[in-house]
């Protein structure tokens, strides 16, 4: 489990580096509450104006990390701007 937090975080870091235009902070919360642990990873930056940036495999690749072990991921925009990238995945994976 904490491999899959650490490679989630990761990832969403690195989204935010690139896709965040004039990002001045991003933060990384980490929290457990029962049998879950939520990781949130939120930045204040602009999206690219014009085309979409080409698709790649870091969104669909922490969603499918977070489904194997029994989790959710969820991305997209904040409600007042930025990014928002958040994982919920189980303490405890059944094998």
């Amino acid at each position: 489990m904490d491999a899959a937090v650490y490679r989630i975080a990761q990832e969403a870091l690195t989204n935010a580096l690139r896709h965040a235009r004039s990002a001045t902070r991003v933060a990384i919360d980490l929290s457990r509450a029962g049998d879950s642990v939520r990781l949130r990873v939120t930045d204040d930056g602009l999206p690219h104006p014009g085309s979409v940036a080409p698709p790649g495999f870091g969104l669909t690749g922490m969603a499918e990390r977070a489904q194997l072990l029994g989790g959710s991921l969820q991305a997209g925009p904040a409600p007042h701007g930025g990014w928002v990238v958040e994982a919920v995945l189980p303490v405890e994976v059944s094998r």
